[in-house]
């Protein structure tokens, strides 16, 4: 199973590099195309735009030129396709959510408190937080969560957001963040439960609101995802609640890893709906 998934993870990897690469030598060709079109539309102003008494002159047989040109342009710039952004919002969150299942895994290979388990797992959760930084994970999750247009659910991420680093900071115990993250991700489901209601007084649970709000309806691959993410929402929230209470289960009420947990879970719950 894992050689399987590691064969699938290189494969998209490759793709990925693909595509950059092929994007970058786009990149590097787009100024001379830029400029093929300015002298391009140029010589179109030029001649469309003639006074009536420039009959008078031949407009020299460009005919072959033009042709040679036209032709040769498509082999050697064949049209690129159009991106639909959303598209690829949606395709990137079954990645988000495998970040989130494989930090935990990463995180509990800490907890066999070897010294070869503690090493690998600090350096590659991490080199994970790090790309969360470096990618700004914080402010992508609360462009996604302004989405839900509640400016309360916007409040608890901002608290919960400085609770964390007042927690690294080592200014506040760990149950205030525990708490201010466990009321951001119930926060965050009563919004989508709300938004699934079809009357206001309407029992609504996880199953009829994937059934309502995923994106694409049953039929897309994102319906079987959101309704597994019942389970990793019903685990954060008792992790939450072990280190409110101050439990100690290692990974499991590590606030560091919580939180990485808990921004790339909103970030994919949210990617899985229809706002």
């Amino acid at each position: 199973m894992q050689q399987d998934i590691l064969k699938k993870l290189k494969e998209k990897a490759q793709y990925l590099r693909e595509w950059l690469a092929n994007y970058k030598s786009a990149h590097e060709v787009a100024p001379e195309v830029q400029k093929d079109l300015d002298f391009t539309e140029w010589m179109i102003r030029t001649v469309e735009s003639a006074p009536p008494e420039a009959e008078e002159i031949q407009l020299p047989d460009l005919m072959y030129v033009v042709d040679a040109s036209s032709t040769y342009l498509r082999d050697a710039l064949p049209p690129m396709p159009h991106y639909e952004f959303p598209a690829l919002i949606a395709a990137s969150a079954f990645t988000t959510s495998g970040t989130a299942s494989v930090y935990e895994y990463a995180a509990r290979v800490g907890d066999l408190a070897s010294p070869p388990a503690i090493e690998y797992s600090d350096e590659v959760t991490q080199a994970f937080r790090d790309l969360q930084a470096t990618h700004d994970r914080p402010a992508e999750v609360r462009r996604e969560l302004a989405k839900l247009a509640n400016s309360g659910t916007l409040s608890r991420f901002d608290t919960a957001l400085r609770s964390v680093q007042s927690y690294q900071l080592g200014t506040t115990s760990r149950a205030a963040p525990a708490n201010d993250m466990r009321n951001l991700v119930a926060g965050v489901v009563g919004d989508l439960f709300e938004r699934a209601r079809s009357h206001p007084k309407e029992n609504m649970n996880w199953q009829t609101m994937a059934l309502r709000l995923a994106i694409n309806g049953t039929n897309g691959p994102q319906h079987p995802q959101l309704v597994s993410l019942e389970k990793t929402h019903a685990s954060l929230v008792s992790r939450l609640s072990d280190a409110m209470k101050d439990r100690e289960a290692g990974s499991l009420t590590n606030i560091a890893d919580i939180w990485a947990q808990v921004q790339d879970h909103l970030l994919t719950l949210l990617r899985f709906v229809t706002l």
